[in-house]
């Protein structure tokens, strides 16, 4: 069977590039970039991840860990290490890493204070529990502040469903919601964090089944600036979009989406497109943003 791989995985290349979409059809897709309005700020902050090689028993591989998006931006200059400014305040954000072919995000939020030097770092859990109880080993994603070693974002979990605490949502007669929709797809668009807390799931995880947030179930806000992810899914395609929303009191908002096949330079890449309207008046409160998903398979 082996000296049939090459012939097989010959004709796959072939039949994937003869099926792909020609690229001068596809709509381009606008991933915007980050670019912080420092003209009245005397100490910015500076944000960056880290870089590594590890070697293992089938050699040496790289393990990275960064900033994937930022107040709704997501082309972010630079590598995992080049430092990335902030003007002190809010900032919702997306942090992750890769390991090899593997990785995952998590959104969380950063107060950032002036002058400070912010370093995104990852440590893995070590209790073999967790292989069983989540199917892989868990990563932790923490903000250290590199000049005092302060932990300023503490010490978060790449799966979601096992972090214990939980956004609580505030009541009186100002708050304002946001919601998801399902498109005619099937693909979905929800407020998955406020304020850098994990908005409780509506079905629990358990040993059969995986947790579940009810996309078209209103999330209550309290006024002024929240750090928001909004969450976009297509089958087991996910990605999050770290914002920021000026919550008007007693607003209500509506999270919307659309996912195509679009391109970015000469790669083909499916884009989730995302959106916010006011719910009473339909009037675009975020406009589109483009969100990358996953890459066109082709070999």
């Amino acid at each position: 069977m082996t000296k049939f791989l090459p012939a097989l995985l010959g004709l796959l290349a072939l039949s994937l590039a003869a099926c792909a979409p020609k690229l001068e059809e596809l709509e381009a897709a606008t991933f915007q970039s980050y670019r912080p309005d420092l003209s009245d700020v005397s100490e910015p902050a500076t944000i960056r991840g880290s870089y590594e090689e590890i070697t293992g028993m089938l050699g040496t591989s790289s393990r990275a860990v960064g900033i994937f998006a930022l107040d709704g931006k997501t082309a972010l200059k630079g590598g995992y290490e080049t430092p990335i400014y902030l003007a002190p305040g809010v900032h919702s954000l997306t942090i992750g890493y890769t390991n090899g072919i593997y990785g995952d995000t998590i959104p969380v939020m950063l107060d950032a204070k002036p002058g400070a030097r912010y370093v995104v770092k990852r440590s893995e859990d070590k209790e073999w529990l967790d292989g069983l109880r989540y199917d892989r080993i868990r990563t932790w994603l923490y903000i250290e502040e590199e000049k005092t070693g302060e932990i300023v974002v503490p010490k978060i979990p790449d799966i979601l469903q096992s972090i214990e605490g939980r956004y609580q949502p505030p009541s009186g007669p100002n708050v304002g919601t946001i919601r998801g929709t399902v498109n005619e797809h099937g693909v979905s668009v929800y407020p998955i964090a406020v304020d850098g807390q994990i908005v409780k799931e509506d079905r629990e995880q358990d040993l059969l089944l995986a947790a579940r947030w009810e996309p078209t179930k209103s999330v209550a806000l309290a006024p002024g600036v929240r750090a928001l992810a909004i969450y976009a899914r297509s089958g087991v395609t996910g990605r999050y979009l770290p914002i920021l929303l000026d919550v008007k009191p007693n607003a209500s908002y509506v999270a919307k989406v659309d996912y195509r096949l679009k391109k970015s330079g000469a790669t083909r890449i499916f884009t989730f497109t995302i959106w916010i309207e006011d719910g009473a008046t339909g009037e675009i409160i975020m406009p589109r943003t483009d969100l990358p998903g996953g890459l066109y398979p082709t070999l």
